[in-house]
């Protein structure tokens, strides 16, 4: 197995992460109509739980992983044993925990005893899920994308067709039996994929990595220290954020019932942000996803070797990738807001938010390479020490905005949007100070100026009297305002290399 360019490997990842996307949105269609909305309920009931115990599980290994590995050092080649270790431990212990806290958990917490069985399978579903997360990590660390890639798409098919299977087999047992076989169906998808990496790592051990092994090791306080060094500052960044995310619904709904909205209003208007337009802001996500994971291995080695040249290279290209693919997608949000939302949603619920927070969003995609960058020089620390603060802050604005009676659930957008603000400057100042990047200011001006060009050609052309917002005429102007948007990149040399 070659060693893949960024480039390569970033479009790689692009296109897995796009058909990852189509996969997701077929598994959902296939879900819902299978297992119905109850049973949906049920399941989305214990979604927060599931990601809070992953969190836990892997300590944030998948990002300390690709960082040590690229370094080349010898104590390096047992970085993955040791990184298995940790990560099979934990997951074994919260296994052994949820058998015997599933039913406190259902009945005094989530409040629906329906959950105690789903509950008693995310232990095993975790131990499979930290497997595979961290051998495709030690591939990223590698720069080789392919193993992961593979492994992933063969999981989510699996997912899809064995989902089927066992709810139609188990769902005549009732609703917690149902929900029970969709995370069986998880299960053998994420052991389908541990099996493809397991056999592309042995059948390339000896030429690509000599000296790494599956074998649990002994905790060595240097390997130790230098994966939990990376892995739990990460982790708890992670937390704040998921502690966030459990607060905001409860003060959102608090703030509205002091302004007088009745609580199925206040879920509507909360659910309109947060269900539909933030998830749509969301989609290309997929693009700094596979960014990040290309970066960190190259970045790391290069700080290591002092070369900064490199790390400015790898963080213009990242930037200039977000553009390109992040910014058209959001200036495309922000023309055809109530067209996109039907189209995907078949529902205008929540359109009214997008040409406010679609521009603010394109800093989220600057925002992952510096976060990124952070994580690979070290300071993965200070983004922890970052979110909890920014995200005391998004709390405290929220509270403050929502007494305003005018602003009602605006008061929840704008905290939103200063978040990112705060935390994408912020991010960016102090990989200015550790790296002395600095972001060409003609090369950004010329940015703005193209998503200010293309906007406006957009606006014309919705504008014009033959356009009606079919699918038809959508993809039309859609591709022409892209063509215009790629020559503009292209002159004014911005296209990512």
């Amino acid at each position: 197995m070659k060693k893949q360019t960024m480039v390569q490997a970033t479009f790689m990842m692009i296109v897995v992460g796009f058909l990852i996307k189509i996969l997701g949105v077929v598994n959902r269609i296939v879900i819902t109509r299978t297992l119905g909305e109850t049973a949906i309920g049920v399941y989305m009931l214990i979604s927060p739980t599931v990601m809070f115990l992953a969190t836990l599980a892997t300590v944030g290994l998948p990002v300390a992983i690709p960082a040590l590995v690229s370094r080349g050092e010898i104590k390096e080649r047992k970085i993955l044993s040791v990184s298995l270790t940790i990560a099979l431990s934990l997951s074994l212990l919260i296994t052994i925990m949820m058998f015997f806290l599933a039913n406190p958990i259902a009945t005094y917490l989530l409040k629906d005893e329906r959950v105690v069985l789903p509950l008693m399978m995310v232990g095993p579903l975790l131990c499979v899920v930290a497997f595979t997360s961290i051998l495709k990590s030690y591939f990223q660390g590698k720069e080789n994308m392919t193993p992961g890639a593979i492994a992933t798409l063969m999981e989510q098919v699996t997912r899809i067709g064995l989902s089927v299977v066992f709810i139609s087999w188990l769902l005549p047992r009732g609703i917690p039996y149902a929900v029970v076989g969709l995370m069986l169906a998880s299960i053998v998808g994420e052991l389908v994929s541990a099996i493809l990496l397991t056999t592309m790592f042995i059948r390339f051990k000896k030429r690509n990595y000599p000296g790494t092994h599956f074998k649990l090791s002994k905790l060595e306080s240097v390997n130790f220290k230098d994966v939990l060094g990376i892995s739990l500052p990460t982790t708890g960044s992670r937390l704040v954020g998921t502690l966030t995310h459990f607060l905001e619904p409860i003060i959102v709904a608090r703030m509205l019932f002091r302004l007088g909205y009745a609580s199925e209003v206040s879920t509507i208007m909360y659910g309109a942000v947060s269900g539909f337009t933030i998830p749509l802001l969301f989609m290309p996500s997929f693009i700094s996803s596979a960014v990040t994971s290309a970066i960190i291995p190259a970045i790391s080695k290069a700080y290591k070797n002092k070369d900064l040249k490199v790390i400015h290279k790898r963080l213009s290209t990242s930037f200039r990738v977000a553009f390109f693919t992040s910014g058209f997608y959001l200036v495309l949000v922000m023309i055809f807001p109530f067209e996109i939302m039907h189209l995907l949603y078949n529902s205008a619920t929540g359109a009214e938010f997008l040409s406010v927070t679609a521009p603010v969003f394109l800093l989220v995609y600057l925002q992952a390479p510096l976060v990124a960058t952070l994580q690979a020089i070290g300071e993965a620390k200070f983004t922890m020490r970052a979110s909890i603060v920014a995200s005391i802050i998004k709390i405290t604005v929220m509270v403050l905005l929502m007494l305003i009676p005018g602003f009602n659930i605006w008061g929840f957008v704008f905290a939103i949007l200063i978040n990112i603000v705060l935390l994408t400057t912020w991010y960016y100042v102090i990989v200015s100070k550790r790296i002395g990047y600095t972001m060409e200011k003609l090369k950004v001006l010329n940015a703005v100026l193209i998503l200010g060009v293309v906007y406006v050609l957009g606006q014309h052309l919705r504008g014009m009297a033959q356009f009606q917002g079919s699918l038809l005429q959508l993809a039309v102007v859609a591709g022409m305002l892209f063509v215009a948007h790629s020559m503009l990149t292209l002159f004014a040399g911005l296209v990512p290399r």
